[in-house]
């Protein structure tokens, strides 16, 4: 896709396995496990109740009458006496419970544009890690990228590496939050939430999108190259609420698709 601007640019439950590797052994569970979702809302309810001095036999009557899912008492137990936790060490368990914000939608753009998220095949701890990847020439670029990250997950920034072989600057990052929310082909209805939150968090979005894939040409205009003719379609109808005039997306070469985008200045909103 390729961009053409006047002015510069600115911008029901889920079954899951039943087995948890660990050590090299399996581990059985009770039955199919539930959504995380749910886990953690009953996980932070078992833990109220028994702040309460709830018994676990009255914490499963509770938790019946609210919610009609009979917890094992071994389960009950477990929980209180912190042997295991749905949130499994993460810090964000789930992306449902990422709040919308501009460092987000920024992420999300970026990571659209030039980044990856993918599952690394190599077990390492009894998991295979969940890492989110961003890999470009320009250091201002990746820099950027990590401080945003650093924030969404709340954490220290990553620190860019470069790569010798060709002069590239890069950035990993394990989330297995984040990797459920951005591997491609990226789910465009579930992002819109965190990208069309606000103003902010769409202008954030196309930023990231545009430092990504963004390059200009000898006659001024700003081009966008992405094989994702949705993901073009896309940003386009986000431009448009900026009020700039789009065309496209065209054909470029087999692997990707253009677009020529004209307009005013897109500035993040004050």
């Amino acid at each position: 896709m390729t961009l053409d601007l006047d002015d510069e640019a600115v911008f029901p439950v889920r079954k899951e396995e039943a087995k948890i590797v660990s050590g090299g052994r399996k581990r059985r569970k009770y039955g199919k496990y539930r959504p995380r979702e749910l886990r953690i809302k009953l996980y932070d309810r078992v833990m109220a109740l028994r702040q309460l001095g709830l018994s676990y036999n009255k914490i499963r009557d509770v938790i019946k009458q609210e919610y009609g899912i009979e917890l094992p008492e071994p389960q009950i137990s477990g929980w209180v006496r912190g042997l295991h936790s749905p949130y499994n060490g993460r810090r964000i368990p789930s992306p449902e419970l990422l709040e919308p914000s501009e460092d987000l939608a920024y992420v999300i753009g970026a990571v659209c544009g030039d980044g990856y998220a993918n599952i690394r095949r190599r077990i390492r701890k009894g998991y295979r890690q969940a890492i989110i990847h961003l890999e470009v020439k320009d250091k201002e670029f990746v820099e950027e990228f990590a401080i945003r990250i650093g924030r969404v997950l709340n954490r220290p920034p990553p620190k860019p590496k470069v790569k010798r072989s060709t002069g590239r600057y890069y950035i990993k990052v394990e989330s297995k939050t984040l990797y459920e929310l951005l591997k491609k082909p990226v789910d465009l209805e579930r992002l819109r939430k965190y990208i069309e939150h606000c103003d902010k968090c769409i202008a954030a979005f196309l930023r990231g999108f545009f430092d990504a894939e963004g390059s200009i040409s000898e006659n001024g205009s700003i081009h966008l190259v992405n094989s994702d003719y949705r993901l073009l379609k896309y940003v386009q109808s986000l431009l448009e609420r900026f009020e700039i005039v789009t065309t496209g997306p065209h054909l470029q070469h087999q692997q990707g698709s253009i677009m020529h985008i004209k307009g005013k200045t897109i500035c993040s909103p004050t």
